[in-house]
């Protein structure tokens, strides 16, 4: 059995610090109370970071830290260059997953109704980003566990359409989106819009079920998962070193 406390070692699942952490926790109002213009000269006029520091799964005891952009804040100077300065961890363990697992790529004209073979070469993913017009400045990596759940939604001509009743399967699953940074207030923000652009590593095929027949196809496009959100608040020891 593989031991991916090995293949993955604790000292590139630790994220960089960030250099303006005594601020990542000062109060910032939430969207409801006040316009992102608001929000966003709170965190210029306090230094208040618009990145926080997220946990992402390997199982069910090993976890990676990465730092992940926070929707509708303004990126700092000092964001972009820790994100710019952590890449290549991120990366070393994004490659490890794509060699364990295979990548499957996704842009605006790829079809998600059929069986896809997978790439297990990341240069092949950052390759196909490239394809898709895209120079990525920051990725956006959400983890999904596994989820079953009845569904009519997908069901085409390839299922027996007599049989209302379908089962769809997504198994645990990383997905990896790609972004680019415009300036934006003396920060940054995410462009868009943008291309479809992802890298989705599965760690089984997805698939939808007909409970009648039996008969099964992969489907890249269910979405009956929801990313499982863990962020590390900084007064607490890392998850991460804590397990050694």
């Amino acid at each position: 059995m593989l031991n991916l406390d090995l293949f993955i070692p604790a000292q590139i699942r630790t994220a960089l610090e960030h250099p303006l952490a005594k601020n990542l926790e000062l109060p910032l109002p939430n969207s409801q109370q006040a316009s992102q213009a608001e929000i966003r000269a709170i965190q210029q006029r306090d230094q208040i970071p618009g990145i926080v520091k997220r946990l992402i799964p390997l199982d069910s005891t090993i976890y990676w830290e990465y730092w992940w952009s926070v929707p509708g804040r303004l990126i700092l100077p000092e964001d972009a260059e820790l994100l710019q300065r952590d890449r290549p961890r991120v990366e070393a363990i994004l490659s490890k997953l794509v060699w364990l697992w295979g990548g499957h790529c996704f842009g605006d004209e790829t079809s998600r109704h059929q069986d896809r073979e997978p790439v297990y070469d990341w240069q092949q993913v950052m390759a196909f980003a490239q394809q898709q017009g895209l120079k990525p400045d920051l990725l956006d990596i959400d983890f999904l566990p596994m989820a079953i759940k009845l569904d009519d939604l997908h069901s085409n001509a390839t299922l027996d359409p007599a049989a209302p009743n379908h089962v769809a399967v997504e198994p645990a699953h990383w997905h990896i989106e790609f972004f680019q940074l415009q300036p934006k207030d003396g920060g940054f923000e995410l462009q868009e819009p943008k291309n479809v652009c992802s890298c989705q590593i599965w760690t089984s095929k997805p698939f939808i079920k007909d409970l009648v027949t039996s008969k099964l196809i992969t489907r890249y496009d269910l979405w009956v998962s929801r990313p499982l959100d863990l962020t590390n608040p900084p007064w607490r020891p890392s998850v991460v070193s804590a397990q050694e």
